[in-house]
């Protein structure tokens, strides 16, 4: 990405500092002549006086809802401090952690079969947990399982009054449900069959999902989290999934199935009821804290991509964060040091535009056979890779073990 100086002096931004070259304010504040931002053909002005005053303003929301210190879970038998009771199936309230510079994640994760969680079902017990991640170090304490059933259970999204979780339910590789979690309670089932793929609205007021056809389409949630009332679909096209929504809840990501180049990111503005797609092969998208950014894996990008939305254009794509040779990713965790390959998947920003969690995958003979978190830190120049998943699989379920898709309480 090119950022445009008033004198039309280009200044180049390296691919792993673009999110945090446009949401840096004391980067900004070093030209009081403002800038541009180029977006492909289209250049769009950046006014440093209202990106300032937004940013602030952005900073207080994100940090009023996600350190609510009403945060609420129930333990399943895990405990941060080591103990493993794990199938013991007890449920007890928990406050959450209001600790600076930490966030709730929830993840799922196989620790009983040793299954991949990428099998959907057929050859692992895949099941939910919560946990406290330090964003500084990767630290990961205070891990409760949320659920524990004989179905396999992924693709968290967690309702911003922190009372109740959605997932994806697998009972074998194509038939899938939508399911609920109360964490005041361990209350878990069915909310919707034949659906999947769940995102909660910032408000918390809107629950938004695939139907049985791959259609997105949304339904009104009561304050108990429950849905109420039928459901409206979203663009009425079907072989659409994986949604998420912008920080202010305007937009939404997600990717549609195509027969031509397979999954392609597409966004969505509630206000203009258009949609802009990515145009290229790209899934599992999510945004940034800021709304301009979207973040999209991609199986032959060779890692995490990034494309700028502004007002129904995207800018070119590049390449956010590269994926590492198994040689590499093994000097953090030796896991991955058999691996033919090895791809980031479904990326999700926590807490700010500075730290990233991502699936990172073992690919061998074509096959995910296990896959584990990571949170990779972007303050400088080269990221920082801390497996948070080799510390859950020591620490709560032994060697092999997989954590995968996650959901964080920005």
């Amino acid at each position: 990405m090119q950022l445009l100086s008033r004198s039309g002096e280009d200044t180049t931004v390296s691919n792993s500092s673009t999110v945090r070259a446009i949401l840096d304010v004391r980067k900004l504040r070093r030209n009081r002549n403002g800038w541009k931002v180029s977006l492909g053909d289209t250049v769009v002005d950046m006014d440093l006086k209202r990106i300032t005053l937004g940013l602030v303003g952005l900073s207080f929301l994100l940090t009023n809802v996600a350190c609510s210190s009403s945060a609420a879970s129930f333990d399943g038998g895990t405990s941060g401090d080591g103990s493993t009771s794990a199938d013991s199936g007890s449920s007890q309230a928990d406050t959450g952690t209001n600790e600076p510079g930490t966030k709730r994640i929830m993840f799922g994760a196989d620790f009983d079969s040793n299954g991949s969680c990428r099998d959907h079902g057929t050859n692992d017990q895949c099941d939910l947990y919560t946990a406290t991640l330090k964003l500084s170090d990767g630290t990961v304490t205070d891990v409760k399982r949320a659920t524990n059933t004989s179905v396999s259970e992924s693709y968290p999204a967690w309702n911003p009054n922190l009372s109740v979780a959605y997932f994806t339910i697998f009972k074998d590789v194509r038939t899938k449900d939508l399911g609920y979690v109360d964490l005041r309670t361990g209350n878990t089932g069915v909310l919707i069959s034949g659906a999947s793929w769940a995102a909660v609205s910032p408000d918390g007021s809107t629950l938004l999902y695939a139907d049985s056809n791959k259609m997105l389409t949304t339904a009104s949630l009561s304050g108990g989290g429950l849905v109420v009332g039928t459901g409206a679909a979203l663009t009425g096209v079907k072989e659409q999934e994986d949604p998420d929504y912008s920080t202010d809840g305007r937009y939404i990501v997600f990717h549609e199935i195509t027969s031509t180049v397979g999954a392609v990111g597409q966004v969505y503005d509630t206000q203009t009821k258009k949609t802009a797609s990515w145009g290229q092969e790209s899934g599992h998208c999510g945004f940034g804290i800021n709304s301009l950014i979207t973040l999209c894996d991609n199986s032959t990008g060779g890692g995490i991509q990034s494309r700028l939305y502004h007002e129904g254009t995207f800018g070119d794509a590049s390449l956010f964060l590269a994926d590492l040779k198994a040689s590499a990713i093994s000097v953090y965790d030796s896991t991955f040091a058999p691996c033919q390959g090895v791809s980031f998947n479904y990326p999700t920003f926590c807490g700010d535009d500075q730290h990233l969690l991502v699936s990172t995958s073992c690919n061998q003979n074509g096959e995910v056979t296990f896959s584990r978190l990571f949170l990779i830190e972007l303050t400088g120049s080269t990221p920082i890779y801390r497996p948070i998943g080799k510390t859950l699989a020591e620490t709560y379920g032994g060697t092999g073990k997989s954590s995968w898709t996650v959901a964080c309480l920005k």
